[in-house]
């Protein structure tokens, strides 16, 4: 049995679609948990709907502007040992609960499964798919071993209740980067697994964009990762106050060139919102300022992002290839 938490803030335009393609699971035991932050633009009408022609669904209406403790307090209310979590402007395809709950069947040591993500724009549109995570145990034992911060994508994630609650849940301190937060200590605990296959269409809109957003996720990734490596040594750790402090208090160039880093980082991020909902120009612009202002970085991910189309269009043109060579007659000797 699995529990869907699914938090929502002003998300009319999407939530009807997101909360369907739970109701369309090819695994029928589940709830779905639809925790609501003050949202004042229709978004609890359309899900008490819901709620009224389906049990399954429940809506929780909170008030607290925090993802974490949104998604929180929907966790304690949870009635089932799995949780499973998806955004109210995400999708689910349709075996995502069958995959992960079958997984966590052959491999009960696992505590968090993950998957791919076939990124979406606004219409649906499949833009590229996120294939990050480990896929093994070999893969998540060397990220353990090197203190990588380990990465998956957060709406396709499937974890134990009970360590969730135990662990504290997620830290509010962290909002916009709770889930790699949660994800980092979740690991200390057990192994952490992705399926590789896509289980989330993941969107990206126009709300994606958020000054700054990119910045402040940098400084708190380069945290969790600072953490992971002090335990690992068996040093004692800095509160994510003192090192932000510290971050700050940096001599003038460093905080120069950190503070260029993180903006290159916001212009990228930003580049690819715009490319999704097809403002070509200004997708160009904040493309050319996140290179200007990082090019090593900025450059190194477009190349990435370019070999690695140029590689799924040959792989697609093989896949013709083989198709056709298939369906041509076979000639015999003599013919």
């Amino acid at each position: 049995m699995i529990s869907v938490v699914m938090p929502s803030y002003n998300s009319a335009p999407f939530v009807t679609e997101a909360i369907q393609s739970v109701l369309d699971q090819t695994f029928p035991y589940f709830e779905l948990l639809v925790c609501d932050d003050g949202s004042q633009d229709g978004t609890q009408d359309i899900v008490a709907a819901f709620a009224r022609r389906d049990g399954r669904v429940r809506l929780l209406q909170h008030s607290f502007r925090s993802v974490s403790l949104n998604c929180n307090a929907a966790v304690e209310q949870a009635r089932f040992p799995w949780i499973a979590r998806l955004d109210a402007d995400d999708l689910m395809v349709p075996e995502r609960l069958e995959w992960q709950i079958r997984a966590a069947g052959r491999a009960p040591e696992v505590v968090l499964w993950g998957g791919y993500a076939h990124l979406i724009n606004r219409r649906g549109k499949v833009l590229r798919t996120a294939r990050s995570g480990p896929t093994t145990q070999a893969e998540y034992q060397r990220l353990r071993r090197t203190g990588e911060m380990i990465v998956v994508q957060g709406p396709s994630v499937t974890f134990r209740r009970d360590l969730f609650l135990a662990l504290g849940g997620y830290d509010r301190r962290f909002d916009s980067a709770e889930d790699l937060e949660f994800l980092s200590r979740i690991a200390e605990h057990g192994p952490v697994r992705v399926l590789p296959r896509a289980v989330t269409h993941y969107r990206i809109h126009g709300a994606s964009i958020t000054a700054g957003r990119a910045a402040r996720q940098h400084r708190l990734f380069r945290y969790i990762e600072a953490r992971n490596h002090a335990r690992l040594d068996g040093r004692r750790e800095e509160s994510l106050e003192v090192f932000l402090v510290r971050l700050d208090a940096a001599p003038p160039t460093d905080w120069v060139v950190d503070h260029v880093r993180e903006m290159s980082l916001q212009h990228y991020r930003n580049a690819s919102v715009h490319a999704a909902e097809g403002r070509i120009a200004h997708a160009a612009l904040a493309a050319g300022l996140a290179v200007l202002l990082g090019p090593r970085i900025s450059l190194g991910r477009i190349a990435g992002r370019v070999s690695r189309a140029i590689l799924r269009r040959c792989r697609d043109i093989a896949a013709r290839l083989r198709g056709l060579a298939g369906e041509a007659p076979t000639l015999k000797i003599g013919e």
